[in-house]
């Protein structure tokens, strides 16, 4: 199981807009030590690389690594649904083919749960 909670939810949600334009698709690559990107753009111009390291969540659990495909610009649009200062967690099964987003509100107490295929 891959499991990872990040607090500051607006992080996230800055770093895929950022690259969702450059990129259509990746490869997120979890491991132990954190979640990787590395993916070049459709005119092979721009190389993006992207490490989040694992003591940078404040939970992070991958029980075996994990390759999810997934598409960036579906992914942004998701993220939109949270507000900048909800908590954010993605989860996926080992042998699953969805990754779910959990959007927690703290001050409203409000949970949002999507799952992307």
């Amino acid at each position: 199981m891959f499991e990872a909670r990040l607090v500051q939810g607006a992080l996230l949600k800055k770093v895929l807009e950022a690259i969702k334009d450059l990129i259509n698709e990746a490869t997120w690559d979890c491991a132990a030590t954190g979640i990787s990107l590395q993916a070049m753009d459709n005119s092979h111009v721009s190389l993006v690389s992207l490490n989040l390291r694992s003591d940078g969540f404040d939970k992070f659990r991958c029980d075996r690594n994990l390759s999810m495909g997934m598409n960036l610009g579906s992914m942004a649009k998701i993220l939109k649904c949270a507000s900048n200062d909800d908590i954010i967690t993605i989860k996926a099964q080992d042998d699953a083919d969805t990754v779910t987003l959990v959007f927690e509100s703290p001050n409203q107490e409000k949970v949002a749960d999507y799952e992307i295929k």
